[in-house]
């Protein structure tokens, strides 16, 4: 099953990507400067297991770009779609190298 979803997950990828540079025509700068943003969500787990979780799922979970990019269309927000491109990207960057969302008990306990 994990192996389904990592193909799954490096599928969706190379979707995001796809429209990141092929339909947006995003840049490649913009990319690798705001890639790994996200994961600074993981500071949280300096306060503790159960807070950093809560803060890294919310960030990492797929509602919050499906948002950013429902508005990005609607506003025709060039800065609401790049950001929500890059978080798709990120998050199922994340997900085909097996890091999924996290559980409250540890950081290396995830739903993959």
């Amino acid at each position: 099953m994990k192996l389904i979803l990592k193909l799954e997950s490096i599928f969706l990828l190379l979707i995001a990507l796809f429209f990141y540079f092929s339909v947006f025509k995003f840049s490649w700068v913009t990319l690798f400067v705001f890639l790994f943003v996200p994961d600074l969500s993981m500071i949280g787990y300096l306060l503790s297991d159960r807070t950093g979780a809560y803060i890294y799922n919310i960030i990492h979970n797929l509602v919050l770009p499906a948002i950013l990019l429902a508005l990005g269309l609607f506003f025709d927000s060039s800065f609401l779609l790049m950001s929500s491109s890059i978080l798709f990207i990120h998050i199922f960057m994340d997900r085909s190298l097996g890091y999924g969302l996290k559980y409250l008990d540890s950081f290396h306990h995830t739903h993959l």
